[in-house]
This record gives structure tokens, sequence and C-alpha cells, in this order.
């Protein structure tokens, strides 16, 4: 129930058809209009569900949303846009809401028609259902090649008040920045400015959605939306300087780097989770950018599934990212053996080395320089089953 784990949120998930089997219709709604944000795809090709719920959110509010799995409503020209409407005004009417106030996420195959007469047919069941526990089957219903949910959630204390957070995400291929074939929704009952809850979910996605790459493929449909009920009844925060934003903006960091984490180890086919830290770079920007490099090489990522210890894809592909560093003065550890130094290799104990590639998680750290800033970016090895999976998706 992490989703629904900070006050005033309740979701639900069914199976209504629009897949052959499993849940696949959620809902998510706050008890009171929240203060709302949200992030979208860069792609240029973009679902009528991203293009509804990003203008919605020009409001900075919302009271819930509604997703479903097994279909992209993407490529589906103006008739995409009439079906997500009809649904968002039939579930308004169920919940006495203004259809205004509800957004739309969809995941699935690109081309297809979302099954209005099947989702229509199970709001009253969805509506009906709402509660805090079926906050599991709301994360449940928003999975498609996922093997696991994926849920975090945390709170802190603050001014005589205890803040929630939760979140829950899915997304295991198509996954690279800007965002990736993700949704993710995240909830928390703070009371907080509007500009400020949009601030901190940036900073928040910078550092985590935006730092994993799974295969480098963007989808049509990435989705990352907030909403902030004010029930923790804290005293509204209203300047980014105030400890409380900062409390928060890190909280929700936290939550989003371990919800980050959870989605790359779970990436299609994977066997290990591939965390790559790069320190020395003049900007924090800059590290993500290069460990990202790393992390989202196709070649590289093989090595790991082989448990092969090939270094040299590491230099390359910190050479055919577009951010400026000195080869001579880099160093390269597989967890704590050092490999290379000043951008040549060394002697190591190569059993320590394959007993870390034997590892569910792989850790990679690497210096580039002597700048003060570091950053960190998450992957997973490229193993034969991506392959398999991606070749039979549409069966």
């Amino acid at each position: 129930m992490s989703v629904t784990f900070p006050k005033g949120f309740l979701a639900n998930g069914i199976h209504c058809g629009v897949k052959k089997e499993g849940l696949d219709l959620g809902l998510l709604i706050s008890t009171c209009i929240a203060k709302a944000s949200g992030m979208f795809t860069t792609n240029q090709v973009k679902s009528p569900s991203v293009v509804i719920t990003s203008e919605r959110l020009r409001s900075g509010v919302l009271k819930g949303i509604i997703a479903n799995s097994g279909c992209a409503n993407a490529c589906t020209g103006e008739q995409g846009f009439l079906d997500a409407e009809v649904i968002l005004n039939e579930l308004g009417s169920l919940l006495n809401e203004e259809p205004k106030l509800l957004g739309i996420a969809s995941t699935g195959v690109i081309g297809k028609r979302l099954p209005v007469d099947n989702i229509l047919k199970g709001l009253p069941v969805l509506v009906s259902g709402l509660s805090k526990e079926a906050g599991t089957l709301f994360e449940r219903a928003i999975m498609t090649t996922d093997r696991v949910p994926k849920e975090v959630q945390a709170s802190f204390f603050y001014n005589g008040a205890t803040v929630r957070i939760g979140a829950c995400a899915k997304g295991s291929g198509m996954i690279h920045p800007n965002l990736a074939t993700l949704l993710c929704f995240i909830t928390t009952d703070i009371e907080i400015d509007k500009a400020l809850l949009k601030m901190a979910l940036q900073s928040a996605v910078n550092v985590s959605l935006n730092a994993i790459t799974i295969d480098k493929d963007m989808s049509t449909n990435d989705s990352v939306v907030i909403m902030a009920n004010g029930k923790a009844s804290n005293i509204e925060i209203k300047n980014k300087d105030e400890k409380g934003f900062l409390l928060f903006r890190d909280a929700l960091k936290e939550v989003m780097i371990e919800l980050a984490k959870k989605i790359a180890k779970d990436g299609e086919g994977a066997e290990k989770l591939i965390e790559v830290e790069v320190i020395g770079t003049e900007d924090e920007e800059q590290a993500i950018r290069m460990a990202r490099a790393v992390v989202g090489s196709n070649l590289f990522k093989s090595a790991v599934w082989g448990k092969e210890i090939n270094w040299g894809r590491i230099m390359s592909a910190l050479g055919a990212n577009s951010d400026t560093f000195d080869p001579q003065k880099v160093s390269i550890f597989f967890g704590d053996v050092k490999l290379v130094e000043n951008g040549v290799g060394i002697e190591f104990d190569e059993h320590r080395v394959i007993k870390i590639l034997e590892g569910k998680e792989v850790p990679i750290k690497i210096i580039v320089g002597e700048g003060k800033s570091r950053g960190k970016a998450w992957g997973c090895d490229l193993t034969p089953d991506y392959v398999f999976i991606n070749g039979s998706y549409l069966s």
C-alpha cells in the first residue's frame, strides 16, 4: 500500500479486459483536491493520455488518475483522444467529480485503441473497491513485462507534523532518459506551494528516473505524476529555503532513487543491477551523463552478463559520450578493486573481480578528474532473454 501510505489517498486495481489476463485497470485518488505536478516523455510521438494529463496539470491541481496497462493508446489519431475523454467523463460521473480534475495514463502496445466498452463496464467495480489496502492492486494493475511491483514509502517529522511520501512505478523495458516507458505515481500528504512541489519533483527525477537506462529506447507514454493533498496538516511550505522544503526535497529524492533502482534491477531479462558512479566532474549533471553512457553501453552490459572483465568497454563508452575529460586521468574500480589507473590497466586480483561480477549487484566507480562533483546511474546486464521478450511482445 505504498502509494496509499500518505493520509487521504485511496486506490484500486481490477481486470477489465484490456489484457487477456491479469489486473489491467487502476485508479488512484485523493479524498480532497490535491496540488499536483507531472513530468512526461520528450518523445515527439505522444499518447493522447500524455497530452490530456499534461494539459490538465497546468492548473496545478488534480483529484485522481486512472491508469491502464496492455494498451498505450498511442498512434491512434483523434479517436485516441475521444476514447480517453469518454472514460474520464464517465469516471467523473461515478466519482461525482469534475472530469477536468482527473488524469489518465496508459502503457502497453502502441497502435491499439483502448477497449472503451470493457473499461466503462469495469469502472463501477473499480470505484466501489477503492481503499487504502487496495493500493497494492493499483501497483499491479499498471504492470506490463514487469516481474515485480515497484513501491517505496518514507516519512519525516517537521514542525509538529509527520509528512508521508508513497510512490509506485512500472517499467522494465524501453527505459532511457529523459524518462522512459514508465508510469510513476507519487503521493504525499504535505501542504506545499504548487511551484515548490514542481521544483522538488524535477530535482528528484533528474537524479533518479533520468539516471537509469535499460535499452536506450524512449517511450511515447512516460508519465510521472505527484499529488500533495495537505492532509499532514503542516504549516504550508512557501519558500525553497525553508527547512521543511529541504527535508521534503531530500526525502523525495531518496524515494525516487530507490524506485529507479528497482526499475533498473527489473529490466527485461535482467539478472544483475549495475550501478556506475562517476567522480571528479565539474557538476553533478555531467557525472550522471557520463555514468549513464557507461551503464547504457550494450557492449559493457553484455560483458557484465558474461562475467567478462572488459574495462576497455567502459573507456570506449566514456569517450563516445559528448562530455570532455582527460583519458589519462581515469581510474576504474569494480567494487573496491582498482583495474585502471591514469588511463592504463594495472595488475589486479582477477578472482575478486569475478566474484563481484557474479553478484546480483555490480558496483562500478570511475574517477575522471579532480572536480568536486559526482553522480550515479543505474542499469542492468543485457541477456538473451531481453531479445526473446521483445521478439515476442505482440504475441
